[in-house]
């Protein structure tokens, strides 16, 4: 399989059609919701909450900037 990455402040799931199907994925719109098994684990996936999202958001760019940092300090010494 082939991917681009891009970096993102904020990571989301993508299940395009085949995946869906090729998996047994089951997806409840009414409660946005997706349950899918895999190595014999079942696992259900919500949606974060609001605040749960603008803490990862936070804690992605801290990291970010910190890597930066490191990246300048590095190319200066």
């Amino acid at each position: 399989m082939i991917c681009d990455v891009v970096p993102m402040e904020a990571g989301y799931l993508l299940l395009g059609r085949p995946r869906q199907y090729d998996r047994k994925i089951i997806y409840n719109g009414l409660i946005n919701e997706i349950t899918l098994t895999h190595l014999g684990t079942k696992f259900v996936l919500h949606p974060q909450t609001s605040s749960q999202m603008a803490k990862d958001q936070l804690t992605t760019k801290g990291k970010r900037d910190e890597e930066e940092k490191l990246q300048k300090q590095k190319k200066e010494g």
